[in-house]
């Protein structure tokens, strides 16, 4: 007796075997036990840590600046100088760093450059406990006209202080003659800046 196999049709693909499935749920269930079994490397993973509060402040900064009393417009001769006074008030609720600089120099004089003029000139500072303490040769921060900036951090003005500075504008000994004449404009601006606590 012959047997004869069965044939398939020649579009018809061969049979695979369809074993995918049992080794793919044989891994899941190996992985969910390794899983449930490693809890304490998986709390390796996690980690907390409490810190303690922190307050958050708000503040105002105001800075009340007075204007410069008169200086003496006279005409200066070599080592001479003219002063004045103002005031600043710390009016917010925080600490302020208080700076002064010159924001602008002006010479109305056609005979030399302004630069010559001021490089003849010294613009000092100095704090004073009134204006009537105000006064020639008072030692504080100096600088010609053009480069006068304290920076940042020259005084700390507490909240509702107020404090008095005497400015003094010197013309150099040894000026030439070829500055008589000169007038010089200057503006000093003052910034107040928030200190941290």
């Amino acid at each position: 007796m012959t047997t004869t196999r069965p044939t398939q049709g020649r579009h018809r693909a061969p049979r695979r075997r369809r074993w995918a499935w049992p080794v793919a749920l044989v891994l899941v269930g190996a992985v969910a036990i390794a899983v449930a079994g490693g809890g304490s490397t998986y709390a390796l993973w996690n980690s907390s840590t409490t810190t303690d509060g922190a307050q958050v402040r708000s503040g105002t900064a105001s800075l009340v600046v007075s204007s410069l009393t008169a200086m003496n417009t006279a005409a200066l001769a070599p080592g001479t100088s003219t002063t004045g006074t103002f005031s600043v008030r710390n009016a917010g609720t925080v600490p302020l760093s208080v700076r002064l600089a010159t924001t602008t120099t002006e010479v109305a004089y056609a005979s030399v450059p302004a630069a010559a003029v001021l490089d003849e000139l010294t613009l000092r500072l100095a704090p004073v406990a009134r204006a009537s303490d105000c006064r020639p040769g008072l030692g504080g921060y100096a600088a010609r006209p053009a480069a006068f900036d304290t920076g940042s951090g020259y005084y700390t003005l507490p909240v509702g202080v107020r404090a008095t500075a005497c400015l003094e504008m010197v013309l150099d000994a040894d000026a030439p003659q070829s500055v008589s004449g000169a007038v010089t404009d200057f503006t000093v601006t003052v910034t107040g800046t928030q200190v941290a606590p």
